[in-house]
């Protein structure tokens, strides 16, 4: 089996966006592009390698779709290598199939087994196929809180009728494209392979890989043992960290300032320690700085320099903590200070084109000329109390693209002449939510920000890999995990931040990983 050469990055030293670059520059020098491979985790992570890839002069006249398979997914690549393609059945596929749910309910599975949420149950497939177990192996080793109110029994008399779907339809699951590769497909001739965020990879995936190396004469891993945060997935922090000992490290950081980089090295360490090895990466030129906050619910100095910073600056903040939790403690401070704020990957949580239009609507009975495109806003919230009968959007297509103010809309009998006499755009909405509205009035209060939601929540989980000026990490949770498993999660929280960093914790208690 052939053995990658390890290229150690540490958070925010460009190991995707410098290194695998200015490799494939090189390889190029070598190889037709065609012959090299790089390999994601995401669709966002391989469009953005592609695309700075195709920014290169060497790549001049190649397109994007001619490199489909070049750069991509692992579950890509492998479905590509197949004879007879199947199609794939999704996760939306899992949420919405209905035949699926008869043929579960034939199983008799108990009605809170069957009611609770579905995801659960094709997360255990995934879980156990992830780390080479059959479901029975798996229930022994899982954590089975995250899988309740399903039980081994259960699972298993599931696990029946959607596999024999799958055959019967001939459609695939994200595990079938990778274990029908291992078992079916022919190794690919590939002269570089290269694999972003390589410590993500689980167990059938490693497997794949080096199946596609098999003919390689260049073969990479990138990544950062120190972030393996997916060992229940079947990702092997042992393995990785045993690469690392002979791994080329990126030495220079360009994300994280001195004291969120030497918060994170402090973290990390007893990693380091065990497994006897020592990391020098050097930080930016910023210092930035560390509080402590007891709970977002209480006031104190380092909450108002956090809020202060939010409203009076253009810069970015990550809120995130551990697992999933209801989310309602950050989304009821936000509402309370009136921040706008959305969650990793969504839109704002109350469109910003909605707190707008409470914005301009008394302008816009007062005079004000607007755009069309803020008239059409208007008429999507707008109730039949001032909109005339059967004038809907559609109306707008003759419209030129230039400003209008509320007369021009009365006198064509857009608008009824009553629309001048209510200031207070709540009063004509279809529908009013009273704590919507409180919310979006404390907003404009405070300050509304016309640009993108710079405030954002998740879990530790789902921000690996991003960036933020700033990061709040809530260190409050009790869910037991291993010792190691807890610093690595602390370390990837932080080091998605630039500046400042906020620790919420009971007074003391810093760590995730405190013994």
């Amino acid at each position: 089996m052939k053995e990658p050469k390890f290229i150690s990055g540490p958070p925010g030293t460009r190991k995707t966006s410098k290194w695998i670059v200015d490799k494939y520059k090189e390889l190029l020098t070598k190889y037709s592009y065609k012959n090299i491979i790089i390999l994601s985790h995401t669709n966002i992570a391989a469009n953005e390698i592609k695309n700075e890839i195709l920014k290169l002069p060497e790549m001049e006249g190649v397109t994007k779709k001619s490199m489909k398979y070049n750069i991509c997914t692992i579950h890509s690549y492998c479905k590509s290598r197949l004879v007879g393609r199947k199609e794939v059945f999704s996760y939306e596929d899992h949420m919405n199939l209905t035949t699926i749910d008869s043929l579960f309910k034939l199983q008799r599975v108990t009605e809170s087994e069957f009611n609770a949420d579905k995801h659960k149950f094709y997360r255990y497939l995934a879980d156990a196929h992830g780390r080479g177990n059959t479901l029975k192996e798996h229930w022994k080793v899982c954590d089975k809180q995250v899988y309740k109110p399903y039980t081994l029994n259960s699972v298993e008399q599931m696990a029946l009728p959607y596999f024999e779907y799958k055959k019967d339809n001939h459609v695939c699951d994200y595990a079938d494209m990778i274990q029908e590769f291992i078992d079916k497909a022919v190794e690919p001739d590939i002269d570089a392979l290269i694999v972003d965020e390589a410590q993500d990879s689980n167990v059938p995936q490693r497997e794949a890989l080096d199946k596609m190396a098999t003919k390689t004469k260049e073969y990479y891993f990138v990544g950062d043992a120190d972030q393996t945060i997916f060992e229940f997935a079947g990702s092997d922090a042992d393995y990785y960290h045993r690469l690392s000992r002979d791994a080329e490290e990126l030495k220079q950081g360009w994300r994280c300032g001195q004291t969120i980089t030497n918060l994170c090295k402090k973290i990390i360490k007893p990693i380091w320690e065990n497994y006897g090895y020592e990391r020098t990466w050097k930080p930016t030129d910023v210092i930035g700085n560390h509080y402590h906050l007891p709970s977002l619910n209480k006031r104190c100095s380092a909450m108002e320099i956090l809020i202060n910073k939010i409203r009076n600056t253009n810069e970015s903040f990550l809120f995130t903590y551990r697992g999933t939790p209801s989310d309602t403690w950050v989304k009821k401070f936000f509402k309370q200070h009136g921040i706008e704020f959305a969650h990793v990957g969504n839109t704002a949580h109350v469109p910003k084109k909605e707190i707008r239009c409470h914005k301009l609507w008394p302008k816009f009975v007062k005079g004000a000329l607007l755009p069309l495109k803020q008239i059409k806003d208007f008429w999507q919230y707008m109730g039949s109390k001032v909109i005339v009968h059967g004038k809907g959007e559609e109306t707008f297509e003759e419209w030129v693209d230039r400003e209008y103010n509320i007369d021009y809309l009365i006198t064509n009998k857009y608008l009824k002449q009553n629309a001048k006499d209510e200031l207070d755009f709540a009063l004509i909405r279809k529908k009013t939510d009273p704590d919507r509205l409180i919310y979006i009035r404390k907003v404009l209060n405070k300050g509304f920000d016309e640009g993108e939601v710079r405030v954002k929540y998740a879990n530790i989980h789902t921000v690996k890999g991003l960036t933020f000026d700033n990061v709040v990490v809530d260190l409050t949770s009790t869910r037991i995990e291993n010792y190691f498993t807890q610093l690595r999660l602390k370390y990837v929280a932080y080091s998605r931040g630039k500046f400042d960093c906020w620790t919420i914790a009971s007074q003391g208690k810093y760590t995730l990983g405190a013994k």
